[in-house]
């Protein structure tokens, strides 16, 4: 299947180093971060079923395997649905995580994937998609996509990086003094912004020369939330996360982890309205 979006290739080249940067269990953002924030907002009810966008090497697609009747796992990126399938374990998930591509930008990808699931008895219970939100450069097709396959009851849970803090291109700043009073040295950090209503799409960090960076869509909260409630969804509960003390890092001032009064994943849970 040929790639319907030129911005897909920056994944289909950075597969490899994702999968071997998540593994089977993910990285500290994803177990500390956004993990906790689908336990509390995916809802499971028995014997459900699920479908994962964006589902990468299918971290969460395994994660919701454990416990529903059938997982559709999708990705534009062919090489990513690869990775995927490798590290789905017969054994422990059986034949409950089904892979498929799909394009969330392209309406035609999500025509034919519509067409292909009109026998799923009312729709998905769940829908997930971790951390893509910002990856995606037209949220129209997605959210009048998810009217038409979520069942009356279902729920769909994103996450994605702060819109204040992080798409924003947000600067981290140091600031040290000396307390007068004890003589010690007292660290203070703080997010500068200078940006958040125009902010241009920008290229997100790689790990690896040589690679092409893939792009990231910052948008502000109103125009993040804009298509989904343009499609008749409602949201339900919001949620964000960010790492405690215990993960800070002395030996590297500037590292994120260290600024721990930002969130920085954005959770939330959005729904059909009951008359619908």
């Amino acid at each position: 299947m040929a790639l319907n979006n030129s911005l897909l290739g920056p994944w289909e080249g950075f597969a490899s180093d994702w999968d071997e940067g998540m593994e089977n269990e993910g990285n500290d953002y994803f177990r500390f971060l956004e993990l906790p924030i689908l336990e509390k907002l995916v809802e499971r009810p028995e014997g459900f079923r699920a479908l994962d966008l964006a589902t990468g090497n299918g971290l969460v697609a395994r994660w919701l395997a454990k416990e529903a009747a059938s997982v559709t796992a999708t990705d534009g990126a062919l090489s990513m649905l690869d990775r995927a399938r490798a590290r789905t374990d017969s054994s422990i998930y059986g034949g409950r995580i089904h892979y498929r591509c799909l394009d969330v930008t392209d309406q035609a990808s999500w025509d034919s994937f519509i067409a292909d699931n009109t026998d799923l008895n009312g729709g998905f219970d769940v829908i997930t998609m971790n951390m893509a939100l910002m990856d995606i450069q037209d949220l129209g097709p997605l959210s009048r996509s998810l009217k038409l396959l979520l069942k009356p009851n279902g729920c769909f849970v994103a996450t994605l990086l702060h819109p204040l803090f992080f798409t924003s291109g947000a600067t981290r700043q140091i600031m040290v003094h000396e307390d007068p009073e004890t003589g010690q040295r007292v660290v203070n950090r703080s997010i500068v912004m200078t940006k958040y209503l125009n902010v241009p799409p920008a290229r997100q960090l790689v790990f690896k020369e040589g690679l092409e960076s893939p792009y990231m869509f910052h948008r502000p909260l109103n125009q993040l939330f804009a298509p989904f409630f343009q499609a008749g969804l409602t949201m339900d509960a919001l949620e964000e996360t960010n790492f405690d003390e215990s993960f800070c890092d002395p030996l590297r001032e500037h590292s994120s982890k260290n600024f721990t009064e930002f969130p920085k994943i954005l959770g939330f849970r959005m729904r059909l309205p009951s008359n619908l």
